[in-house]
């Protein structure tokens, strides 16, 4: 009598159990599942990176009795204390040469100078350059520098695949994962409304406690007193509008 445990039958049905077993795995945990390359988050498919940008001012030279307006001075000095905070590296100062401007620009020369230096730039932190303005319009004098800035390094508005049925996303319709687009406006937002970009690279230190207000808070702690500040007034009224009292 051949025993069950090594006949061929057993064998057969051993394998059968076995490419069964696989076949599921393959169903449910298949190359696009596990090794899926689609950026599962906002974050990873539009990353807000920082990358050097450009500030500019440009000056219409020659509106003012003393080469600029008062418009213009308080521009530069706007400029300046941009370039004071977020400026990495000189200022660069391009000036017309040639064409109408030639002129009023090297007249208005000292005085854009004078107000950058007053406003705490200095004259080595200037570079200055000429540049071919022909033609019968105003050449600005252009100011810039390099600063730093946070930005999502791809435009959005991008629809790679369908987003309806019968599309090419054929996994998206069956995962009900986000769209490519999904969240690149509010990153792009976000980092252009960010202060400072390096913000998004680390955290500030940690500013000094105030000592004042932990002093009174241990000295009424050893009193054995309430420790908490009371903002509290009793005569403050919400509004008056409607003849409210």
């Amino acid at each position: 009598m051949t025993s069950l445990r090594h006949s061929p039958f057993r064998a057969a049905l051993a394998a059968g159990a076995v490419a069964a077993s696989a076949l599921t795995l393959a169903g449910c945990h298949g190359d696009r599942i596990v090794a899926d390359s689609y950026p599962q988050t906002y974050a990873q498919r539009h990353p807000i990176v920082l990358a050097e940008g450009a500030a500019r001012l440009d000056l219409p030279v020659g509106g003012g009795r003393r080469g600029l307006t008062d418009r213009q001075r308080d521009d530069i000095r706007a400029f300046a204390a941009d370039w004071r905070k977020n400026g990495r590296g000189p200022v660069g100062m391009l000036v017309p040469a040639g064409g109408a401007s030639a002129g009023a620009a090297d007249y208005a020369l000292p005085a854009i100078r004078t107000t950058l230096a007053a406003a705490g730039v200095p004259a080595t932190s200037i570079v200055s350059q000429r540049y071919p303005a022909d033609g019968a319009g105003v050449a600005p004098v252009k100011l810039g520098f390099v600063k730093l800035k946070a930005k999502v390094p791809h435009p959005c508005g991008l629809w790679p695949e369908d987003l309806g049925y019968g599309g090419g996303d054929l996994y998206g319709e069956t995962q009900n994962r986000e769209y490519w687009n999904f969240g690149c406006a509010a990153q792009q937002n976000l980092a252009a409304q960010v202060a400072d970009p390096e913000d998004l690279a680390r955290p500030r230190t940690e500013t000094p406690v105030y000592a004042a207000r932990r002093q009174t808070v241990m000295e009424k702690y050893r009193a054995g007193t309430d420790t908490t500040t009371d903002y509290r007034q009793s005569d403050v009224q919400v509004s008056t509008i409607g003849g409210g009292n």
